[in-house]
């Protein structure tokens, strides 16, 4: 074999196995891998690797148990759209999501799935309620980022908000954290706050009351200070008086343009990677070649002949 058909066939190897690394890349990134924290009858509890390159957590992350337990207690969500009861007269009453039994199960382990979390993993979480308790079996996820813990519910009671509300805010959740579902919220505590403040009760039952005359009712609008509220799977606050439809279009563009973004990004790692990859066969093939120069043997000498005299 000649030394152009060895570089021939070494080039056409490194080509192909770029190609194989860029496909086994892109098949694969949509995957995503867990780890066990604990299961048992009453739920689970595990850690689950993002597929989005450009997500990072503030992992592993120390919250204390007390803070924690904090956490779970304060979610709550109007008992109207719990589905556990119809609205009473007397108007729609804030409920836990989860019962002092289901916060003494998940907030030890939450805590400690925390703890072991890696910068590209989040907690998911799932829990049973007993039965009588009152409360729905739910689902989520949870993590850390920069100063905040982001807790989103994707099976049960949606949040319909936090005690104390001076330390909790709602935001779109991404769909890694909704497991891959849309318009779904998350609750983002600033759980340093959290930490020094005491155990908040829940605020009291929102009154319902008959429909006032129109002066009174635009009278009430104009006095009444704003006040950002948030009802689970809408968002109208942000955008005046657009209709919902348009807010869902609105947010649908959003996620579309976020999840371009990190597939353009993870693109360039990928592209990155390869062009260092045949940098490296490039030299492996200029070694190839100054090893084939060296080893060249240098050419024979013509034997003297003898020819005989007379």
């Amino acid at each position: 074999m000649t030394a152009q058909s060895i570089i021939s066939s070494a080039l056409k190897q490194a080509a192909c196995g770029a190609a194989v690394i860029a496909a086994v890349a892109l098949t694969t990134t949509g995957c995503s891998t867990t780890a066990k924290i604990a299961q048992s009858s009453k739920g689970n509890v595990y850690l689950e690797e993002v597929a989005d390159w450009s997500f990072e957590a503030s992992h592993p992350a120390v919250i204390d148990q007390t803070t924690m337990m904090k956490i779970v207690k304060g979610l709550y969500s109007d008992e109207s759209q719990n589905g556990s009861s119809r609205m009473s007269a007397g108007g729609s009453k804030p409920m836990r999501i989860f019962s002092d039994e289901d916060a003494e199960f998940l907030a030890p382990l939450l805590a400690q799935g925390l703890s072991k979390a890696k910068p590209e993993q989040i907690v998911g979480f799932r829990v049973s309620s007993s039965a009588g308790s009152g409360s729905e079996p739910a689902a989520g996820s949870i993590y850390v980022q920069k100063e905040s813990i982001y807790v989103t519910l994707v099976r049960g009671a949606k949040p319909t908000g936090f005690a104390p509300e001076s330390v909790a805010h709602a935001e779109h959740a991404p769909a890694y954290a909704a497991g891959g579902a849309a318009g779904m919220l998350a609750m983002v505590i600033d759980y340093h706050a959290l930490a020094k403040a005491p155990m908040a009760s829940l605020p009291a039952a929102k009154s319902v009351s008959k429909a006032p005359a129109a002066p009174v009712a635009a009278a009430a609008s104009s006095a009444a200070p704003a006040k950002s509220q948030f009802v689970a799977g809408s968002s109208t606050a942000p955008y005046g008086d657009i209709q919902s439809p348009e807010i869902d279009q609105i947010e649908k563009a959003k996620e579309t343009i976020a999840k371009k973004d990190s597939e353009i990004s993870m693109l360039r790692k990928e592209s990155d990677w390869m062009k260092r990859e045949l940098r490296d066969r490039d030299e492996e093939i200029k070694a190839l070649r100054a090893s084939k120069v060296s080893a060249k043997p240098a050419p024979k000498k013509k034997q003297a002949e003898a020819y005989r005299t007379r």
